[in-house]
């Protein structure tokens, strides 16, 4: 089965992949390959794939031979044979440490607080998005640090 994951610019990664397992709206969900078709919203969180094949050299986290990648509010549209994520982003491996996507963490709950308080349900479901894609990073630098 053929993953696609598309991010603003194009396709940002291809894999031929024998599994995935990924966060939508009505809980987390595992594809295998000749599932039936979908589409569904993706919540910002963790993706984790098994590859079909050997994990190329990289900057992957791979976690019990399943890289593992953040991404943020987007589609899937799975038809049995690919999958297709398209998102406004994906990380597969942070550049900022765990001590400062912490602290934007905690910027970001604070800006928050301001927009509940002055801003529109679009604004406030936008900032609390951006934070789940900060805390998503969060987690991958995590497993990055036990792998």
């Amino acid at each position: 089965m053929k993953l696609k994951i598309a991010a603003p610019g194009g396709i940002w990664y291809t894999w031929e992949i024998s599994k995935i397992t990924l966060p939508t709206e009505t809980g987390e969900i595992t594809i295998l390959p000749w599932h039936q078709p979908l589409t569904s919203v993706v919540k910002p969180g963790i993706v984790s794939f098994t590859p079909d094949g050997p994990i190329w050299d990289g900057d992957y986290i791979v976690v019990d031979g399943k890289v593992q990648v953040s991404v943020s509010r987007g589609l899937v549209l799975v038809d049995g044979v690919s999958v297709v994520i398209t998102t406004s982003a994906a990380t597969m491996s942070p550049a900022e440490s765990a001590e400062v996507l912490q602290q934007m963490k905690s910027d970001m709950a604070t800006e928050l607080e301001k927009i509940r308080v002055d801003g529109n349900a679009e604004d406030i479901e936008k900032a609390v998005e951006n934070m789940a894609k900060v805390e998503a990073d969060l987690r991958l630098v995590k497993l990055k640090n036990i792998g």
